[in-house]
């Protein structure tokens, strides 16, 4: 997914242009030329992205262009700067299971040291052959023959 972050541009006194972002304080690119600084800044931005996501820290939704306060002391222009989001990483849930001894240890024998990751893995391809995976309510309220 992408997303597009409200960016000020504005126009060096040493020559370049400058590129900072109201939703990530101290997020800044630069660039000798437009094309140049449009390019640093959508790096710069991906960047503190995916540090913020690494982190866990929330990532900001993004300003409307016309709500940033363009700086009066020197000419600047908003612009629109597309991001990729990062992927929400699955939440982990601890399970304790109980399987035969001999069916662990053929597990361990293929697992390559991640039991966990095979056996999440062998699930996923056993719940392709679902086409519906079945209503868990649904299920506490009839039994497999029918009744209540």
């Amino acid at each position: 997914m992408t997303v597009k972050y409200a960016a000020v541009m504005e126009q060096a006194d040493a020559g370049g242009f400058g590129v900072w972002f109201p939703d990530f304080p101290g997020c800044v690119a630069h660039g000798d030329d437009l094309t140049t600084a449009a390019q640093a800044a959508r790096y710069a931005l991906e960047g503190r992205i995916e540090a913020l996501s690494d982190s866990g820290a929330p990532i900001p939704q993004p300003t409307p262009a016309e709500a940033v306060e363009l700086p009066q002391d020197v000419l600047s222009y908003v612009v629109l700067v597309e991001a990729h989001m990062p992927e929400a990483k699955p939440a982990y849930v601890r399970l304790n299971v109980t399987l035969p001894a001999g069916l662990v240890r053929r597990i361990d024998a293929v697992a390559a040291g991640n039991r966990s990751g095979w056996l999440a893995s062998a699930a996923n391809e056993q719940l392709k052959r679902y086409s519906v995976i079945p209503n868990y309510a649904a299920s506490m309220l009839f039994s497999r023959d029918g009744t209540r």
